[in-house]
């Protein structure tokens, strides 16, 4: 009986112990992905002074507007961004660019852009 319960607590204690490492190393990866992305935006601010400091605000136009088919791609064929939270708003606010401005979608996203939901108002 007393070894049943010794083993029992080295059990138990092994379990609590390995609960608490995998909330703290699951912790320190939601952390760690977080100050990736902040580094990143911090480094896309410094690109996008240094390129309208540079008066070429007609090359970041067109870099940006280049890049927007690959991110609706991206977005519509990854289902983890799919689930993202933001990924409605970005889908969005991509087809009100192509609207706002005029700018004919192009054709390999055209079928994915008219598919989104209307503007709720």
């Amino acid at each position: 009986m007393k070894k049943w319960i010794k083993v029992s607590m080295v059990f138990l204690g092994g379990l609590i112990a390995g609960g608490v490492l995998t909330f703290i190393i699951l912790g320190q990866i939601s952390y760690l992905q977080y100050r990736d992305y902040v580094m990143m935006a911090a480094r896309e601010q410094v690109f996008i002074a240094s390129e309208l400091r540079a008066h070429r605000e007609l090359e970041l136009q067109n870099r940006a507007e280049a890049n927007l088919p690959q991110i609706v791609l991206t977005i519509h064929n990854d289902k983890k961004l799919q689930k993202a939270t933001q990924a409605p708003l970005v889908m969005r606010s991509i087809r009100d660019f192509y609207e706002l401005n005029g700018v004919p979608v192009p054709k390999e996203i055209a079928g994915i852009i008219s598919a989104l939901p209307p503007r709720v108002q």
